[in-house]
């Protein structure tokens, strides 16, 4: 065999075992990338995680009141230019809504015990351009970048958390065993509190005004000196 036919030859086999080769990775890649079960494991388990939330449109509204049989909930509020309620998937048929006026209902039933096999997140959105009044039997409560003028907040809640808000006039009610928390990314212009003897309150929020209190134990609350302009403690 002449040099020319032996070169020509070594340049096939090397064109082709390329060719095998980019073709074995684009099939190795394109199989590698999609979602796989894994033997053994639920389907919420593999690496591919199905976010499964609905977000339902609403009519408009100002007031929020959630009533809950039992069990914990998480309840976000957060502002958006729509109405609108979002919930997991596996939380919808618990959940009923209705509609008094201006205050939006939501009634969360009792759910069956969440299990690996088949989970329930109890979570529920809520979206609205201004809030006026919640009242909420939910476990967490959060509220998260409003500015907003007035809000009245009566918890039930075993949590409520104030998380990068600006409210000017910011009034907190609880009968209840509550833990009221305003975090240091939140402004306020006047805050009043009535508290029940069991609750407890952290304040690391910037109050331009008065902060009013009202309750039994002084012990639970804990507060920022250099944030808080003016303490009114009322008996």
């Amino acid at each position: 065999m002449d040099k020319k036919h032996r070169t020509l030859l070594i340049i096939i086999a090397i064109v082709g075992w390329a060719t095998i080769g980019g073709l074995g990775w684009y099939f190795f890649r394109d199989y590698s990338s999609k979602p796989r079960k894994i033997k053994g494991v639920a389907e919420y388990d593999t690496l591919v995680q199905p976010t499964h939330y609905k977000t339902i449109a609403s009519q408009a509204f100002k007031n929020v009141v959630l009533e809950t049989d039992l069990g914990p909930v998480q309840i976000y509020l957060e502002p958006s230019e729509k109405h609108a309620i979002k919930f997991h998937q596996s939380y919808l048929k618990y959940v009923d809504m209705t509609y008094r006026g201006d205050t939006l209902l939501i009634h969360a039933k009792k759910t069956p015990k969440s299990t690996k096999e088949e989970p329930v997140f109890k979570q529920i959105y809520v979206y609205m351009p201004d809030i006026k009044y919640y009242q909420g039997e939910a476990s967490q409560t959060t509220f998260s970048y409003f500015n907003i003028e007035k809000l009245k907040v009566d918890s039930r809640s075993s949590w409520v958390r104030f998380y990068g808000c600006k409210i000017e006039d910011l009034e907190l009610l609880t009968d209840h065993p509550c833990n009221y928390r305003l975090e240091e990314n939140s402004y306020f212009g006047k805050v009043r509190a009535s508290l029940n003897e069991n609750s407890a309150m952290t304040c690391l929020s910037y109050i331009q005004n008065d902060l009013v209190i009202k309750t039994k134990d002084f012990k639970k609350i804990d507060l920022s000196k250099e944030n808080v302009k003016k303490l009114i403690v009322e008996k």
